[in-house]
């Protein structure tokens, strides 16, 4: 679809400037008419040059904004005012200017004779594929309102989870930040200078204080081609799990063998397992559109590929829970409880059950992970400490010793 660059005259006067996606000039002239603007000047844009712009104009819409949207939405379902009218005010009343071009843009839709849910699939980037899924089955049945409500839900509570999760990592973050500066800066600028002193007084140095020496020496000559190392390595690892999908499976499948973070990973995507199904079969979507929208919505590659198989496996005449069992990734309390909910007709109910189990889980974890990572803390900060003091008293201990037996 091709973009126009427009310099228009708003009804006060004021100048404005934008980048929009048009099928057409004419649907464009029809758009700028729409939000009361006058163009003055229009040009297209190089569709690579529009699509950047697109996503970084958007990469400002954050999760907090979606829960706002969509908390709004449901009011306004509530209200019965008409959906296009209601969406303009919207728009009107936002601050953040990525959510007011999109709801600006979704109202033109509507008013233009589209449902509200094929607006919505322009930016389903945005809004999450799951979600419009979802709006478009609230437009089905007539029931916007409560689809709207789930949805700011299920946001509210990642938020919330996410928001728990980085204050519980503040405190170990902190400490590990604080140790390894520590650390590097004993070796690269204390250790020289006593190195150099039991030189110049001929002290026989211990083995320990040899390699802490060693290392202090190595870092020094070495610091800067190591920290380029290090952030190549970084660079590499984001530049290969963006362009090779066999790396990012590989690395995301050793995320979920590293301690603690592991309890994270399974206990989220088994609640988004659970929750996101439990939403859409809830709003009458087909277990085979559940599935394949679930298959696209996970990020982790290693819960992508299960949920490829468990879709294939049920298309094929098979069952969730025996297809969830074959992949080896789930629990068999979850499997056991949703082949409880497929037998007795209540998969909705045993969903809901295994994501607020899941949820609980997850809190506990953030709660308490400061004090699963304590003993981890001060381990490290003990061994630090004693390699330090270690190396260094042996040493002036010898000294003490040598000038006790001169005098």
């Amino acid at each position: 679809m091709p973009y126009y660059y427009v310099k228009a005259v708003d009804d006060l006067g004021r100048e404005v400037r934008k980048t929009v996606e048009a099928e057409s000039e004419v649907q464009l002239i029809s758009f700028l008419d729409f939000l009361r603007l006058t163009p003055v000047k229009i040009s297209k844009r190089p569709e690579v040059l529009g699509k950047v712009q697109k996503a970084l104009h958007f990469r400002r819409v954050k999760r907090k904004d979606l829960i706002d949207l969509f908390e709004n939405l449901h009011l306004l379902a509530q209200s019965g005012i008409p959906l296009g009218t209601g969406l303009w005010d919207l728009a009107e009343d936002t601050e953040n200017p990525a959510i007011k071009d999109m709801l600006q843009d979704i109202a033109f839709r509507i008013q233009a004779g589209q449902s509200i849910s094929t607006a919505m699939a322009r930016y389903g980037g945005v809004l999450g594929t799951i979600a419009v899924s979802l709006v478009r089955i609230g437009e089905e049945t007539g029931n916007l309102d409560k689809i709207f409500k789930d949805i700011s839900d299920h946001y509210r509570r990642i938020e919330d989870f996410v928001s728990k999760v980085k204050q519980a990592l503040i405190y170990p973050a902190f400490a590990l930040t604080a140790i390894t500066v520590a650390l590097v800066f004993w070796l690269v600028f204390v250790l020289p200078r006593l190195a150099q002193l039991f030189k110049d007084l001929n002290v026989q140095l211990p083995g320990i204080t040899l390699f802490v020496l060693g290392l202090s020496e190595f870092l020094q000559r070495n610091i800067l081609p190591i920290l380029l190392l290090l952030s190549l390595a970084v660079a590499l690892l984001f530049v290969g799990r963006a362009k090779s999908e066999r790396f990012r499976y590989i690395t995301d499948k050793a995320m979920l063998k590293v301690p603690i973070i592991n309890m994270i990973l399974y206990s989220f995507n088994y609640a988004f397992f659970s929750e996101y199904m439990r939403l859409m079969i809830s709003a009458g979507v087909s277990l085979y559109d559940t599935l394949e929208t679930l298959e696209n919505s996970f990020r982790n590659r290693v819960f992508k590929r299960a949920m490829g198989y468990i879709k294939d496996f049920v298309s094929g005449g098979g069952s969730i829970s025996e297809g969830m069992r074959r992949t080896g990734l789930f629990p068999s309390l979850m499997v056991r409880m949703v082949a409880v909910g497929e037998e007795t007709g209540g998969l909705d109910q045993q969903l809901d059950y295994l994501a607020q189990y899941y949820y609980n889980r997850l809190d506990y974890i953030t709660q308490n992970i400061a004090k699963i990572l304590e003993p981890v803390i001060i381990l490290t900060v003990g061994g630090f400490m004693a390699l330090i003091m270690v190396s260094l008293l042996l040493p002036i201990y010898d000294l003490i010793s040598r000038i006790g037996r001169e005098f």
